[in-house]
Parts: C-alpha cells; sequence; structure tokens
C-alpha cells in the first residue's frame, strides 16, 4: 500500500473497481459527462465562461477536450446558451468564385461575412421568440424584415440565402442593393442592443463539429475564414451575441495559410492544452464519480485504483506514452481498467498498463492517419512504412527514408498529391513533427508539438538533429530501439516483418532459414540427460533470435563467483516497453535466468534450484523451460512456495509447444509478446 493510500481515511468497497468505467472517449457519446463533478476547471473552460474575454476560437487537435467545454456549458448555462452543428461545408459550392473570396478585403469576402453575421444573429432572435422574451408580434424594423428568415429557414440554409442575394448583386452590379443588404447585419446588432434588457438577452452561440461536414475543399476553408471573421467582428458590436467556434488545429491551419488579415483573428485563440496535473485530475473525477464517498484527488485516488512498485511510477508510465490529450489517457486507462477488470483485480497492476500499450498504440496509430485525412491523403500509407525500423533517425536517416518511399510505386500512387511537395528531409520532419509523429531532440529534451494552434515550425534542424518518434507509435509499429543512420537501399520498406536490426547482424532470409531450422531441431530433439546441451542449445538460440529486443547479452552456462551454481543461460533484461519491462520493475530482474530440464517430469530440487538463483542483484525472475506437455497442477504449490519465500519472485514454466509458438511468431515477423504474458498471467492468478 502506498503512504498517499495510508493517509486517506476513506475506504471504498472491495469491489470498488468493478464499478469504475472512465466513459466514452467521445464527448458526444459520454454519458459519464452529465454526472456532477466530472469536469476539469481548465484555462480553456474558465475562457469559455467568461464573456468578458474576447476569446471566440476554441483550438486543438482532435480529443482535447473541445466537444466536452460545449456538454459543459450548456449544462451550467442552459437558459443562455445555444448549439448550432454546421453542415454548410460540405454543400455550398458553385455560388462564387474562389479567386475572388480570397481576398478579405473585397466585396465578395465581405459579403459571405455578411452572411454568417446575420445568420448567427437570427439564431438569437430565434431563441428570443421561444423563451418569450420578444414575440414576433412585436418585431417591427430590421427585425420584422427578419421574421421570414427566421421561421422558415435553418442556419445553413439562410447563409445559403443571404450569399445567393449578395453575390447576385456583385453580378448584376448592382451595388445600391448589395450596400443595402450588407448593411442588414449592422441594423439588427443596433436594434437587438436597443431592446436587450439583461443577461437573460444575452446568449452564447457554441459552433461545434465542423470536421462532421468538412470536405477539405478551398471553398470549405474560405467558408471557415468567413465565418472567424463574422464571429470576431459579432462578438465585438453586439452585445447580445457571443459567438464561440470549436476548431480542430488542423482545419484552423488552413485558414492561417490562406488568410492576409490573420492577424485579426490571432488574438482571439484560446488552446486546448493540458498539463499532467490536469489530465490526471480528469482521471480521478471519473475513478470517483460512481461513489457518494470521494477519494482525495491530486494523487490520492489514483494511487488507490493503480499498483506502483519501488522506483515505478504507473502515472509517469501513463503520461509519458501518451501526447496530454485526454482522449489518449482516458482510452489508455480504461484499456487496462477492463484487462484488470477481466481478471477480477482489486487494483490495476502494471501488467495491465503495460498489456494496454499495444491496443492503445493501434488505436493511436489509426487515429492519427485519420485526424489528418484531408490535410495529408493516405497518410497511414506512409507511417505504415516505418514499420519495424528505429524509433531514432539522424536527417541522412530520414532522407534514406524518403528516398525509397519514393521508390515504392503504391506510395507514389496513393500519396502523390502531397508527398513530392515534402520530399526534403527538412519539409518531410516538419510535415511529422506537425501532426506529432516526429519530435527534435534539442540539447537533453526531445520536444514535440504541442496541441493546440501554437507554431507548428520544428526546432531548427541541422545535421546533427535526431529525430524521434513518438513512444506512443512504437508498439504499433515493433519499433526498434535503433538510431537508423542509413537503409540499405536494396530492402523495400514494408508494412510488416522484419526489415533491419536483427540479432547477429543477419539479413531476413537467413534469419528466417535459421528460425526453420530451429523449430525442425525442436520437434527432432529426443528427451533425457544424454541430450541435455542439444536441447539447451535449442532454448538459447530461441533468446537470441525470438527475444533479442529486449533480452541482450546472453551468455551460456554461467557460474557463480565460488564455481558451485550453473545457470544454462543468463540474459540482460535492457526492456524499456512491454512484458520485459514490466518483469524488469517488477522483479528488479536486470538479468533473467532461463533454466533448461530435458525431461517432462519435474520435481521439488528443480524449484529449488530456481528459487535459489533469485538474488537482490539479479532480480526474482526465472524463466524454466522443460520437455512437458502442460504445466501439472502439483507445480503450481512449488510456484507459491518460491514466491513466498522469494518476496513474490516468479518461476515461470515454458514447455515445448511454447517455445514453437515463440519460433512461429518470429518466422511470421510478429514478434509479439501476448503469449508469454499468458503464460505468465496464467501462473499469477493461480499462485496468488
Amino acid at each position: 500500500m502506498t503512504s498517499s493510500q495510508q493517509k486517506s481515511p476513506v475506504r471504498l468497497p472491495k469491489d470498488a473497481l468493478t464499478k469504475i468505467n472512465l466513459g466514452n472517449s467521445f464527448a458526444e457519446y459520454d454519458k459519464v459527462l452529465t454526472k456532477p463533478g466530472v469536469f476539469v476547471e481548465t484555462p480553456a473552460i474558465q475562457a469559455a465562461q467568461d464573456a468578458t474575454r474576447a476569446k471566440c476560437f476554441f483550438v486543438g487537435r482532435r480529443g482535447t477536450g473541445k466537444t466536452a467545454i460545449t456538454y459543459y456549458l450548456r449544462t451550467k448555462f442552459e437558459r443562455t446558451t445555444i448549439s448550432i452543428l454546421p453542415q454548410i461545408f460540405s454543400s455550398f459550392s458553385g455560388l462564387f468564385d474562389i479567386d475572388d473570396v480570397r481576398d478579405p478585403r473585397k466585396q465578395p469576402f465581405k459579403s459571405l461575412v455578411s452572411s454568417f453575421k446575420r445568420a448567427l444573429q437570427d439564431e438569437i432572435l430565434l431563441e428570443w421568440n421561444k423563451r418569450k422574451l420578444l414575440t414576433f408580434k412585436d418585431y417591427s424594423g430590421t427585425l420584422g424584415r427578419e421574421r421570414n428568415n427566421i421561421e422558415n429557414f435553418d442556419f445553413d440554409l439562410r447563409i445559403m440565402t443571404f450569399a445567393e442575394e449578395l453575390f447576385n448583386c456583385l453580378n448584376n452590379n448592382n451595388q445600391k442593393e448589395w450596400v443595402r443588404l450588407s448593411k442588414r447585419s449592422g441594423e439588427l446588432t443596433k436594434e437587438m442592443n436597443e431592446l436587450a434588457q439583461g443577461p437573460a438577452w444575452e446568449f452564447t452561440i457554441l459552433i461545434d463539429r465542423i470536421d462532421e461536414s468538412w470536405d477539405g475543399s478551398d471553398e470549405a476553408g474560405l467558408l471557415l475564414m468567413a465565418l472567424m471573421h463574422a464571429c470576431v467582428e459579432l462578438g465585438a458590436s453586439d452585445a447580445c451575441v457571443r459567438p464561440l467556434l470549436f476548431l480542430r488545429e488542423n482545419i484552423f491551419e488552413r485558414v492561417r495559410e490562406v488568410d492576409n488579415e490573420f492577424s485579426r483573428l490571432e488574438t482571439c485563440v484560446v488552446s486546448m492544452d493540458w498539463t499532467e496535473e490536469q489530465l490526471l485530475e480528469l482521471i480521478e473525477r471519473r475513478l470517483n464519480s460512481p461513489f457518494s464517498t470521494k477519494l482525495p484527488l491530486r494523487g490520492p485516488t489514483w494511487d488507490y485504483f493503480f499498483e506502483g512498485a519501488e522506483g515505478v511510477s504507473s502515472k509517469k508510465m501513463v503520461f509519458d506514452y501518451c501526447q496530454r490529450r485526454p482522449r489518449d489517457i482516458l482510452i489508455y486507462c480504461s484499456f487496462a481498467i477492463e484487462a484488470a477488470q477481466s481478471r477480477r483485480r482489486e487494483k490495476i497492476l502494471l501488467e495491465e498498463l503495460q498489456e494496454a500499450r499495444r491496443r492503445f498504440s493501434d488505436s493511436r496509430l489509426k487515429d492519427l492517419a485519420d485526424e489528418y485525412a484531408e490535410n495529408y491523403p493516405q497518410l497511414q500509407y506512409v507511417l505504415s512504412r516505418f514499420y519495424d525500423l528505429g524509433r531514432e533517425y539522424t536527417v541522412n536517416g530520414v532522407a534514406a527514408f524518403i528516398n525509397k518511399l519514393l521508390e515504392d510505386p503504391e506510395t507514389r500512387k496513393v500519396c502523390g498529391s502531397w508527398i513530392y511537395q515534402h520530399s526534403t528531409p527538412e519539409k518531410f520532419i516538419g510535415v511529422m513533427y506537425n501532426i506529432g509523429f516526429f519530435g527534435v531532440r534539442f540539447k537533453e529534451e526531445t520536444l514535440f508539438r504541442t496541441l493546440g494552434p501554437k507554431s507548428s515550425t520544428p526546432p531548427p534542424i541541422t545535421s546533427a538533429s535526431i529525430i524521434v518518434i513518438h513512444p506512443s507509435y512504437v508498439d504499433s509499429l515493433n519499433l526498434q530501439d535503433a538510431l537508423v543512420t542509413s537503409l540499405d537501399p536494396l530492402a523495400p520498406l514494408k508494412q510488416s516483418g522484419l526489415v533491419n536490426d536483427l540479432p547477429d547482424a543477419i539479413d531476413l532470409n537467413e534469419y528466417q532459414e535459421r528460425l526453420r531450422k530451429l523449430l525442425e531441431k525442436l520437434k527432432a530433439c529426443p528427451g533425457g540427460d544424454q541430450h541435455a546441451a542439444e536441447y539447451e542449445d535449442i532454448v538459447g538460440e530461441v533468446i537470441r533470435l525470438c527475444f533479442f529486443r529486449a533480452l541482450t547479452n546472453v551468455e551460456p552456462r554461467v557460474r557463480d563467483l565460488n564455481g558451485r551454481v550453473i545457470r544454462d543461460w543468463i540474459a540482460s533484461n535492457r526492456a524499456i516497453t512491454g512484458f520485459w519491462e514490466v518483469v524488469r520493475q517488477r522483479y528488479e530482474a536486470t538479468q533473467v535466468i532461463w533454466e533448461c530440464k530435458n525431461y517432462s517430469e519435474l520435481g521439488p530440487d528443480v524449484f529449488h534450484q530456481c528459487s535459489y538463483y533469485m538474488t537482490k542483484e539479479i532480480g526474482r525472475f526465472v524463466v524454466l523451460c522443460y520437455r512437458g506437455e502442460e504445466i501439472k497442477q502439483h507445480y503450481y504449490e512449488h510456484l507459491r512456495k518460491v514466491s513466498r519465500e522469494k518476496e513474490g519472485g516468479v518461476v515461470l514454466l515454458i514447455c515445448d509447444k511454447d517455445l514453437q509458438v515463440f519460433i512461429r511468431q518470429a518466422l511470421n515477423g510478429k514478434i509479439k509478446e501476448d503469449h508469454i504474458q499468458e503464460i505468465y498471467d496464467r501462473i499469477v492468478r493461480k499462485i496468488s
């Protein structure tokens, strides 16, 4: 039990973990948001509530909490909040010439801005009528002329109607009518301000989920640009209307690129960045939500549900792996909680956190490609080509990767619309940094792109720069802990399978041939002492070929200092992710002993021997390989005795069929840890 738990006077039911549901990571489907006390007071939420601040654009990457803020505001300020989900950005083609609208100072663009302003004002007038603040029969002057547009059209149809009227005036060179119609919004502002009689008349309009109707066209970009200018102008002039626009960062960047009056918008932006403390509070509030009695925040709640170990922080495991987005943290923790609940745990163990990594990594990679599909079509083809390469690259290594990309016909075919424009190392690094896939090591720190609309320009790139792939993509892409300085020009990039950095500097063909022969040797090797050395050699080859990413410096038959103990194999555990990292952290197993027994029946002396190997210097984890077909029930009694005597130490039993699984997975290029994790889980459950 951690110190945080000891200090906490609150105790939850023994089955507390079974009641936990962190909710849906997509706010529009998240029922947890309806519960009191689950929201975190971030700077973005504070800015959204403060009507005196001139902030109207809330910009962040997917999953940073934009839609959640709209739910918060609608719940807290139900009587003065209006929600709009525009569909106009995919149905407004052919009405105007793109080149005419690009300049914000000219009439075509001002026509769009005027149309958006007027449509937003009509939303307020409609709400006034619904709430009996002002009925249609009371409308006169400009308000009276708006009645038909308010009653008969929704937000999207109003914009199309108003814009069509204004562009018809321009096309017919009817300047007088254009001036009259373009002034309509200003006239509405004046009359609405005169009618308003206090806070009940002042409404916040929440404009969200633009990406759902976003088609990525130039027309859509210019329409969004006009909407943003309309929000700024209307918020500054009309006391009754406060529009708040929630935008994905990559869509916001489209406006930044084309708007030569962008400085008018920049001061109105709120970034959706989160600190680690706020993300921790997010999880803790959701962990507490099922219970009437609440655990303290800022650490104790997390420590109550998540296991830690000496020198190991479960919080650090999660937050260092994710990109500081609430959706990432929710998904990761939900996966770990599901795994713990399926095993009827009382706490989420380190094993569940490690197990959740691969599942989360796969989800994160798919989500990244989808998030930037409009900016970089078929981005997934490029990302998938990193499979099984290194985590870090020199600039020359990036250049070599780009060259091989451009040699790949499939990549050229599906990504040709953008890949050639970013084919220099600097531009390619810029794209990958911008989407959060690459980071740049600067001095002792690796810098990754923030989640909000801050500069997308990476730190200065020099020939000495080291480019680092974000940890959240390591497991999905099966990346190796290696620095890539060059690539074999004859070895093609693949989406699966081993490509480089194989053990003993062998190539892929030789590697697979050794695995095939190893499988044949294992099947043909007889049991018994006379063939013990042959079996030991087979196990040693399995360690080298199947676990080379985590276990290194494999040495045979090592004697201790006084010459008494002989260990069949010992390997250094240098894993930084996955199953073997848990073993290293939980059991302090910096070295892993592999004991080999070339017979099917195990006696008590074998388990005693394994127990003797467990020391403070090496760790409390031993792998015992033997020729049996299954683990017999009475073996678990011996394993339980070892665990009691060695402070929770574990002996992992590996049969022939398990070794065959490891070899077949390596042959297929699927260096997974699922199987050995299952063996471990089964043994730990039996002896607990």
